[in-house]
């Protein structure tokens, strides 16, 4: 199931968002967020962290997440994900399906315009972590993971286009705040793919969202 929701929609206050999908199978929701950051586990442990990121002037929103990551951006340059996974039992390294089933659902819809995703940690780029798809060791998707009860949850960002400048110093700015701050190189977006000039949030959406496909199933 592949839907879009605003990230202020009161069902985002469940982690699942209602989701139900069937065992062994993953529910996927994209989120328009708007113009901020979402903070994951790993920041809100810090609530010394997450007081001076809300002071940086300009940052917009400042979310929460119990789900795992750093900073996720938001806003129009950037397009949020919510899924869900009902885990198999037994499940043998559930973050690494999870992982890989949403790298093999964005590579299936990218694989038309020439999109090669690799999965693991780009230094340098935003909330960077082991789950990053890249392309060319340029971060395309972040993706914070969560288990907890049967469930596997992830929160994600896909970079839509490339931010202005003032938005880069922002973002670069929130990760200085605990960590080594943002290299623009090490990150890339959609609008960089040929024939994807010119992508816009909305016409990402339809991109990742309009066809009847979910992320592949997790094998047993």
């Amino acid at each position: 199931m592949v839907g879009v929701a605003a990230e202020d929609d009161p069902a985002l206050a469940d982690p699942r968002a209602g989701l139900e999908p069937r065992p062994a199978e993953v529910s996927l929701l994209l989120l328009r967020s708007p113009e901020g950051v979402t903070l994951g586990s790993a920041l809100t442990r810090r609530p010394e962290v997450v007081a001076e990121i809300r002071q940086i002037p300009g940052i917009g929103d400042v979310r929460t997440s119990r789900i795992g990551g750093t900073v996720g951006p938001g806003g129009e340059h950037w397009l949020g994900l919510l899924a869900v996974a009902r885990l198999p039992d037994p499940c043998a390294h559930p973050l690494d399906r999870l992982t890989e089933a949403l790298r093999a659902f964005t590579a299936e819809r990218l694989a038309s315009f020439g999109a090669v995703l690799e999965l693991g940690r780009v230094e340098g780029a935003w909330c960077p972590g082991f789950s990053d798809l890249s392309i060319g060791q340029r971060k395309l998707v972040g993706l914070g993971l969560h288990l907890t009860a049967g469930w596997g949850l992830v929160r994600g960002v896909v970079a839509v286009s490339t931010p202005d400048q003032a938005e880069l110093v922002r973002l670069d700015r929130c990760h200085r705040t605990f960590g080594p701050g943002v290299d623009p190189a090490r990150m890339t977006s959609l609008s960089e793919l040929p024939g994807l000039e010119g992508i816009d949030r909305e016409k990402a959406i339809r991109l990742l969202g309009d066809r009847d496909l979910v992320p592949a199933k997790m094998a047993r």
